[in-house]
């Protein structure tokens, strides 16, 4: 059974300030990030940043019950953050800060399109899908994961924009792992977080320039409205990742096509070119997510030349990265073990 040791964990809701509302004072753009720190970490974290109506929780366990990606980076030392989006997760939707939002999808839309697209068959590549978990509860427990969503494709890029600055004080320089929706907030991210952006794994990322979705038009490259950040985002080593029986085949062919012709370091990983085949795009939660976790942190120590001396253990923290009194944790060490 696979241990590690964590020197902390634990979170914090970020803030753009509050709001004056018809006379009265209400929170305003919100979001949540939880952090898991191990003991011998590198330097640079890795920032998980969820889709569409989904949340932070998605990169902790599978809906089957298994380890998620939170755990195959933190044995590779990787200092952790999972941020839960505006409106998402542990942070409630507030429709005085982020306007309407859309109704949650229902079982029909996202299982033919999540879970059991193989049935369905509204796309080719949909009859190779057979990685869903077995796990007769799966499709339940990720049901009951999702929630609203904002209406438009440029509020959802501007709720991040709004909490960026207070993100990146608290993950330091790091790796920016999106999926889905989560694909145009991370390109928003590391126009604001700059050199704090080590790199992107865009992982099923929505959006190609000029393409028309029913929540708006992708009108500023890979995203829908101008950046507010400066920094060029795809100045930086990147990843599109794309399952095989995935609907997004054409669209992050397309995506990979425009950052391709930036000049920067840049790859496609097309997973069933790997040996992992059968995926549909919800790959972090399917039954060979363990796989595809390993083949991105193999892809990061190979094109951010990461080693093993880069880990570090440390045992003084500053705020935000406490240490815990508690006596059952005798210096500061955490082990939880993976089942």
């Amino acid at each position: 059974m696979a241990t590690y040791a964590l020197d902390d964990f634990g979170g914090r809701f970020l803030t753009a300030g509050p709001l004056e509302v018809e006379g009265k004072i209400r929170p305003g753009i919100s979001a949540y990030v939880e952090w898991f720190l191990p003991t011998a970490r590198r330097e640079l974290s890795v920032l998980f940043v969820h889709g569409g109506g989904g949340q932070g929780s998605e990169f902790l366990r599978t809906p089957d019950g298994r380890p998620g990606w939170a755990h195959a980076f933190l044995r590779a030392g990787y200092p952790v953050y999972i941020l839960d989006r505006p409106g998402h997760g542990r942070c409630a939707w507030n429709d005085h800060a982020l306007g309407p939002a859309l109704p949650i999808a229902d079982y029909d839309f996202l299982y033919a399109r999540f879970v059991e697209p193989e049935r369905h068959g509204l796309w080719v590549e949909a009859a190779k899908h057979d990685k869903w978990p077995q796990d007769r509860l799966a499709g339940d427990r990720f049901m009951a994961s999702q929630g609203p969503m904002a209406t438009t494709l440029s509020e959802s890029q501007r709720h991040v924009e709004a909490i960026a600055d207070e993100l990146f004080e608290i993950t330091g320089p790091t790796i920016i792992i999106s999926h889905s929706a989560g694909g145009p907030c991370g390109w928003a991210l590391a126009a604001k977080g700059g050199d704090n952006v080590a790199a992107i794994v865009a992982v099923e990322p929505q959006g190609y320039p000029g393409m028309v979705h029913a929540q708006g038009t992708f009108e500023d490259g890979l995203c829908a409205a101008p950046l507010s950040g400066s920094a060029d985002p795809f100045a930086r080593p990147i990843a599109i990742v794309t399952g095989e029986a995935t609907w997004m085949r054409d669209t992050n062919t397309r995506a990979a096509q425009y950052i391709r012709e930036r000049g920067f370091t840049f790859e496609h990983i097309m997973l069933e070119q790997h040996g992992i085949s059968g995926n549909g795009h919800m790959l972090i939660s399917e039954s060979n997510s363990e796989s595809i976790a390993d083949l991105l942190i193999s892809w990061l120590a190979k094109n951010l030349d990461l080693q093993s001396g880069d880990l570090r253990t440390r045992r003084q923290q500053a705020e935000p990265r406490t240490r815990y009194n508690d006596p059952k944790h005798a210096g500061g060490a955490i082990r939880p073990e993976l089942s």
